[in-house]
C-alpha cells in the first residue's frame, strides 16, 4: 500500500473545502444538528502558528486536520476527518503526527482537542497516540469528550 502524506494546504483550497463539508455533513448527520462545523472557520487557521493538513493516498485527498492557536502555549486540534473508504489505513495517524511535528516547530507545548462520544473510534485513537482526558474546554455543549498532549513527551520520541 501506497504511504500516505499528510501536509499543510490552503485551508481554501478545493480538496481542503470538500473534505471540511464532507466532515461538516457527516457530524451533522451524526449528531442531528443542522450545522457539523463545529465552530470552524478557514480563518481559524489562517493566522500565525496555525496549519491545515490535507493527507493524500497515491495524491487523492482522503482526509484532513487543523491546528488553531487557543494561547502562546497551547494549540487545538480541529477539522480532524477520514473520507469513509480509507479509515482504519493510518490516515488520522498521519495527520496527527503532522499537526504535532508542527506544534513542536511553532514552539508550542501542549496540543488539545475536542470530540463527542459517537465517534469512539477517534476517542480510541487519541488515546492509543498518547493523548489523555481533561475536562471540557470550549463550548457549551457537554457531551464533548476533551483530550491533551504534551509535547514535551513528543520531543522525548
Amino acid at each position: 500500500m501506497t504511504k500516505v502524506v499528510a501536509a499543510a494546504e490552503d485551508v481554501r483550497s478545493t480538496d481542503a473545502t470538500l473534505l471540511i463539508k464532507e466532515l461538516s455533513a457527516e457530524l451533522a448527520t451524526l449528531y442531528q444538528v443542522s450545522d457539523g462545523s463545529a465552530g470552524f472557520a478557514p480563518e481559524d487557521v489562517e493566522v500565525p502558528r496555525s496549519a491545515f493538513i490535507v493527507a493524500r493516498l497515491d495524491d487523492h485527498p482522503v482526509g484532513c486536520g487543523a491546528m488553531r492557536p487557543l494561547d502562546e502555549d497551547t494549540v487545538e486540534v480541529k477539522r480532524m476527518y477520514t473520507r469513509a473508504d480509507f479509515r482504519r489505513k493510518g490516515v488520522a495517524q498521519a495527520i496527527l503526527i503532522e499537526i504535532e511535528r508542527l506544534a513542536g516547530e511553532f514552539g508550542y507545548k501542549s496540543i488539545k482537542l475536542q470530540t463527542g462520544p459517537l465517534q469512539p473510534e477517534a476517542v480510541a485513537l487519541y488515546e492509543r497516540v498518547g493523548y489523555y482526558r481533561i475536562p471540557i474546554f470550549s463550548g457549551d455543549w457537554d457531551q464533548v469528550l476533551a483530550f491533551q498532549k504534551d509535547l514535551l513527551l513528543v520531543h522525548d520520541r
